[in-house]
């Protein structure tokens, strides 16, 4: 009877010791989330896209960071090429929400900066940077613990500066309001 219950003792207090472990572990590992948001699908020389990268601070807490936020397109107009590239990082934080199981809603700020350059024709080339602070809003549903698919807007205020190199006047630009544009998102979590 006296083994028995050291048995049971050691055996309680192992699996205790193990189990404890085990969680602390899996809650001191931070989830992260990378994927690709679109604005559109122009597959006729222009796209705006961005690429993602989430990581988990606090419980329902992500910092995030967009990539590559921007937009690409060429084209031929007459005998004069036509060239338009921009490319900026947004840095920002989230504040998750679930609704359901599956479906979480997230919102919180974004500091963007970004830069530009196009062609108008062979002689005007124009170099654009930009900041902007923006309030995402946005949805996600998993389709189980790996990957999912999400939506958001992010309305926001921002500020841009031209120039035209010797071609003409620099010129400076504050905007602000609500877009309506929408983005979606492939996510990946790991």
């Amino acid at each position: 009877m006296h083994i028995r219950n050291i048995t049971f003792s050691l055996l309680v207090t192992l699996t205790t010791i193990f189990t404890t472990g085990s969680l602390l572990a899996q809650d001191a590992k931070p989830k992260r989330e990378v994927g690709l948001q679109f604005r559109n699908f122009d597959f006729n020389g222009g796209g705006n896209f961005s690429a993602f990268y989430k990581k988990q601070k606090k419980e329902n807490i992500y910092r995030r960071i967009r990539m590559f936020s921007g937009n690409l397109s060429t084209g031929v107009v007459g005998e004069d090429f036509k060239f338009n590239f921009s490319a900026g990082i947004a840095i920002g934080r989230e504040k998750r929400k679930s609704i359901d199981p599956k479906l979480e809603f997230y919102q919180g700020p974004e500091f963007s900066f970004g830069m530009g350059l196009s062609t108008l024709n062979e002689d005007d080339v124009i170099f654009n940077f930009s900041t902007s602070f923006g309030w995402v809003l946005g949805l996600q549903h998993s389709f189980n613990d790996h990957w999912a698919v999400n939506l958001e807007t992010i309305p926001g205020i921002s500020i841009s500066a031209n120039t035209n190199g010797d071609q003409g006047p620099d010129s400076f630009f504050f905007g602000a309001g609500f877009n309506n544009m929408v983005l979606l998102g492939l996510v990946r979590k790991f």
